[in-house]
């Protein structure tokens, strides 16, 4: 359960990561450097959908198994 947990919100960050890279690019003037188009394209939505990952499985601990 834990791991469907961390899985769906890692899935459904993406769209906020998007929207927030597509907001970013717009109002940086639509950049087609390389470095900066990359890092904004990739980067934003990439550290969302980790961060999706790392806060759902942190946040998932009542559902882990406990062996004793």
């Amino acid at each position: 359960m834990r791991m469907l947990r961390t899985l769906i919100l890692g899935a459904v960050m993406v769209l906020p990561g998007l929207f927030l890279a597509y907001l970013v690019w717009i109002m940086a003037g639509n950049p087609t450097t390389e470095p900066l188009e990359s890092i904004i394209c990739n980067g934003i939505p990439l550290t969302s959908i980790g961060l999706g990952l790392f806060f759902g499985w942190m946040s998932g601990e009542e559902y882990s198994i406990k062996i004793e």
